[in-house]
Formats: C-alpha cells, sequence, structure tokens
C-alpha cells in the first residue's frame, strides 16, 4: 500500500521554487518564468496531491514566514479578537496533523520547514486538478479509509499531468 522503498521519495527529489513565491497565494495559480504552480496548504490532503502527482513537479522553498493566528475570546466583557504569532509548538501541531495523514494514507512524511508547490499542466487551473480528483473517488463509500482513494487520485493525477506534459521540464 505504501511507498515505503529505498528509493528517493518525491519530497527529497523536490527542486528549489523557481525565484520567491508570494506571501500568499490562496490557491491561484503563481506564475514564473518556469511555469504556473500552486501552493500545497499544509494539510494532509494537499501533501498527498502533490506527492501523487508528477514528482518532476514538485518544488519546495525555505518557509520564512511568520505566521498569524486568530483568537477570539468571548467572556463576560464581550467579545474580542486578536492575532498572536504562530508558535512552534502550533507548527508542530500542524506539521504532525499533515504527516499523519499522510501516515495513513501509506506515504512518506512531509519535510518541515518548508513551503510546497506544484507545477501546474498546461492549460489547468487548481480548480481543475480538485475536479479530476473529486471526480475519481466520487464512487467510493462516504466512511472509505483515506488510503483507498489512493488508487483513484493517482490515476487522475497521471492522466492530468501525463496527458498535459508542462511544456518546460523542471531539471533533475
Amino acid at each position: 500500500m505504501g511507498d515505503t522503498s529505498a528509493a528517493r521519495n518525491a519530497w527529497e527529489t523536490a527542486q528549489p521554487f523557481p525565484g520567491s513565491p508570494p506571501d500568499n497565494s490562496e490557491r491561484h495559480a503563481i506564475d514564473t518564468p518556469d511555469g504556473r504552480y500552486w501552493e500545497l496548504n499544509g494539510s494532509g490532503w494537499d501533501a498527498m496531491l502533490g506527492y501523487l502527482a508528477d514528482p518532476a513537479t514538485l518544488v519546495r522553498f525555505a518557509e520564512t514566514r511568520q505566521h498569524q493566528i486568530k483568537v477570539t475570546i468571548i467572556d463576560r466583557a464581550g467579545e474580542r479578537t486578536f492575532f498572536e504569532p504562530r508558535t512552534a509548538d502550533d507548527q508542530a501541531i500542524i506539521d504532525e496533523a499533515a504527516n499523519s495523514y499522510l501516515h495513513d494514507v501509506g506515504l512518506p512524511q512531509q519535510p518541515t520547514g518548508y513551503r510546497w508547490f506544484q507545477r501546474l499542466p498546461d492549460g489547468l487551473t487548481v480548480r481543475d486538478i480538485e475536479k479530476a480528483v473529486y471526480a475519481a473517488i466520487e464512487h467510493l463509500p462516504p466512511d472509505h479509509h483515506p488510503a483507498e482513494a489512493v488508487p483513484a487520485i493517482r490515476a487522475a493525477l497521471a492522466r492530468l499531468y501525463h496527458a498535459r506534459r508542462p511544456s518546460r521540464q523542471i531539471e533533475e
């Protein structure tokens, strides 16, 4: 079920992001001289999609942003909302949740400390990727184990990435 071979995995072979990505891409395509990319959002789901698509299109960029968390307090004095810096413990919980999901679907853990990006196939959007993935798993029962979706997702992504090869391949 899993990707447990001694061969280097897609996380290890990921090339650097070409240039500097915007601070917040919010699932929009990022245009670069090397092609269009979308940013994986840090969830286990997006990490799985990035890993299962063509490994030559997975890139990374060292995470240097200081994230904020929204805090809302509701008490007798009313409701107050403010922002605080995300702590290392907060980030460890986020990373553990994503890696736990990857483990559950049989994939290697994603190295921490990076922003991850996936090269988009020519002519496709992030929404096209999402639609193809959801269409591929719509036949599964609602209570399926996440690992049961991997073969269908892998096949859907392979169809997208191999049918519409990016015009400029990333060097390995």
